[in-house]
């Protein structure tokens, strides 16, 4: 499909949210129900038509200007409104990953984004704090604008006070979203700078894909001793919740290494639980 052929597609959106738009003051949550699961399979569709980050964002936007009038009659606190909008924000953060400063500050981008913040001010009823945050993002300049985070991809001292003060700023998945984009674009020391202060954080540490990034960037920079070493540090519940992960994301070769390195630890210390998980 050409990029020119964006506009139009996002028309014929339009015209297919505008037939899910249902406006009643009776049984208000089954219409709500309806209507933003039907909103989000339809956006998931259009934007799937596209390989591209802008074309998508486009797609985004004007999902996001009909969401903003067809929802005005829903509660504040409606919980399937509140779904669809974490989706639609953390949709808008994943794409912006592709984006640096200076587009942000130009056409289309620029508009795209001034929508964006346009309805952010119509939703604050809803108090979404993913939508919040994004929002935060793009008056930063960018996911990856924060002084903080580029001291940290660039392995700069930063005192762990300033570190965590910056990880506490953003839900865990919006650090999730983003060294999973460096590893996509085999940016492996930053992907694992980032993974290793997530991991040192009080609270983020608690989510395993943290835990299984670091081990990936681990393997992809040849340090196998600091894998078995890091191995070693992880619950064995965790670890075989790992390795089952990486044997539906990673290639072979990192799934038995991991394997390796958590079946040589618990031999070598005697630790027979869990193996079975993983050699069946």
């Amino acid at each position: 499909m050409a990029e020119g052929e964006s506009d139009l597609e996002t028309d014929r959106l339009e015209l297919e949210l505008e037939t899910l738009y249902i406006y009643s003051n009776d049984n208000c949550s089954v219409q709500s129900k309806e209507y933003c699961s039907e909103f989000c399979k339809l956006v998931e569709v259009h934007t799937g038509r596209w390989q591209v980050p802008l074309p998508q964002l486009k797609v985004l936007r004007k999902a996001l200007t009909c969401f903003t009038r067809a929802t005005v009659a829903y509660p504040d606190d409606c919980q399937h409104v509140c779904y669809a909008l974490s989706s639609l924000a953390l949709s808008f953060f994943e794409l912006m990953l592709f984006f640096g400063k200076e587009e942000f500050l130009e056409a289309p981008l620029k508009d795209i984004l001034a929508s964006f913040q346009a309805c952010y001010r119509r939703l604050l009823r809803h108090r979404n704090v993913y939508l919040l945050q994004v929002r935060q993002i793009i008056k930063d300049g960018g996911p990856w604008e924060r002084p903080a985070l580029q001291a940290i991809l660039k392995d700069t001292a930063l005192t762990q006070t300033e570190v965590e003060k910056y990880l506490s700023s953003e839900k865990p998945v919006f650090f999730e979203l983003r060294v999973r984009y460096l590893q996509a674009c085999e940016r492996v020391q930053e992907a694992m700078a980032l993974a290793k202060c997530c991991l040192e954080h009080p609270e983020v540490w608690r989510h395993l894909f943290f835990h299984q990034a670091y081990l990936t960037c681990l393997y992809k920079a040849s340090l196998h001793q600091h894998l078995h070493q890091e191995m070693a540090e992880i619950d064995g519940r965790d670890a075989v919740e790992i390795i089952c992960n990486a044997e539906s994301q990673e290639k072979d070769e990192l799934l038995l290494s991991l394997c390796k390195a958590f079946l040589s630890q618990r031999l070598h210390n005697g630790d027979m639980y869990y193996i079975w998980s993983v050699t069946l």
